[in-house]
């Protein structure tokens, strides 16, 4: 029998599901405060992954965050986050009704964001997953940065050296630079656009780019409601620079390769094409050639298997692991998806849950389109990667590790 009531508030109905939790919309049994929303975490979820949740809440506490109510006890003994309710939705609804924002709707999204992001890196607290659907906004349409399931701790009060080498705030900061360059293209703003494109970096560049959001223009009040009179340019994603020039042979071979192989099930035989593929990508010293003539093992299992993509163009992990997903999620093989997505993203959460409903009768939602991937930009051993203007998602975070490269998130 399903709860109804929960350490002093009563359950009124379920806002969203995700691999970690249930949200719920809640309201106190006592007094007279408006409703809260309860995060009622799931058996699978360690304490310890809440517990660093609530400690980066409590870090990040002040303006533009959301607001960490209490942490109450759940019925299996478990913890159970009691967060402030925002009535205005997200950003990410906000796009999907709208299609369009105005520039000063912009500034005001953005700018605080920001800010937002540099205090919390200051105070030791990396996001981990800065994009539409963890950006809420109150009844006023002031912006606020929730969703921090995915967050990790550093040191607080580090010199921005330090900063510009921890890996989760370069993360948050490349993230940010996607999403930034997408609504400013969208709005118009091409040059601050090129910029968040392609000059996010951790350290000061949080602040310096609020500071010039705000001298490009007035901030406007965000539109809920899809009622702007002002003219209206559609959201487009970013459009990237030009990478380096680079040997082209390879990745031409790949993109043709994977766009052939694209409509068959992933079997053996695929398997086999896509290991010889990766042996294109990391094998050193050789060119196009001599790596084609080393033959690939095919396989005895029927699921995609493919090596570790260690090669240092991120461009051509890409394809590669795109390809990979597609197998894996073909073949309904979650266990695979280890050797494409990194190891507790957000990514592998996604990829795990479209398996799952797949399994269950449901119907698979589109798979990243390869185009004519893009690299935006690079810092350190993470990449975004733009997929073309045409695909969902518009790119992909990656991160190099001793494995080599692995998908963090899909930024859409």
């Amino acid at each position: 029998m399903p709860l109804d009531t929960l350490a002093g508030y009563r359950l009124l109905r379920t806002l969203g599901s995700g691999s970690r939790a249930d949200v719920m919309l809640a309201h106190p049994l006592r007094g007279e405060s408006g409703p809260v929303v309860l995060k009622l975490y799931g058996p699978a979820v360690a304490e310890g992954s809440v517990l660093t949740e609530v400690e980066a809440l409590t870090r990040a506490a002040g303006e533009h965050v959301v607001r960490l109510v209490d942490v109450v006890p759940a019925e299996d003994g478990a913890l159970a986050l009691v967060l402030e309710r925002l009535a205005g939705g997200s950003l990410a609804r906000l796009l999907a009704a709208r299609q369009s924002l105005r520039a000063g709707e912009a500034v005001t999204i953005l700018a605080p964001l920001a800010l937002t992001l540099a205090r919390l890196h200051a105070a030791g607290v990396a996001h981990g997953a800065v994009g539409p659907g963890a950006i809420l906004f109150d009844a006023a349409g002031s912006p606020t940065l929730a969703c921090f399931g995915r967050a990790s701790l550093h040191p607080s009060g580090q010199p921005i050296a330090r900063l510009e080498v921890e890996q989760a705030v370069i993360d948050d900061v490349l993230a940010f630079g996607s999403l930034a360059s997408a609504l400013l293209e969208g709005a118009g703003a091409t040059e601050l656009a090129r910029r968040a494109a392609t000059e996010a970096a951790p350290g000061d560049w949080l602040v310096r780019f609020a500071d010039a959001l705000f001298d490009h223009g007035e901030a406007l009040p965000v539109d809920l409601e899809g009622r702007a009179e002002v003219p209206v340019v559609r959201v487009v994603p970013v459009q990237a620079a030009v990478p380096a020039a680079e040997p082209e042979v390879p990745r031409r071979r790949i993109l043709a390769e994977l766009r052939r192989v694209r409509p068959r099930v992933w079997v053996a035989a695929g398997a086999a094409l896509l290991a010889g593929l990766v042996a294109l990508v990391v094998v050193p010293g050789g060119g196009p050639e001599s790596a084609a003539r080393t033959p690939a093992p095919a396989p005895t299992a029927s699921v995609p298997v493919v090596a570790p993509v260690t090669a240092d163009d991120p461009v051509d992990a890409a394809l590669v692991l795109l390809s990979a997903r597609e197998g894996c999620i073909r073949e309904l093989d979650a266990r695979c998806l280890e050797i494409v997505d990194q190891a507790g993203s957000a990514a592998l959460d996604d990829d795990r849950a479209l398996i799952a409903s797949i399994a269950a009768g449901e119907q698979p939602g589109d798979l990243p389109t390869i185009g004519e991937p893009v690299l935006v930009q690079r810092l350190g051993d993470s990449a975004l990667v733009s997929l073309g203007p045409d695909s969902e998602p518009a790119s992909l975070l990656l991160v190099k590790g001793e494995a080599g490269w692995r998908i963090r998130d899909y930024v859409k």
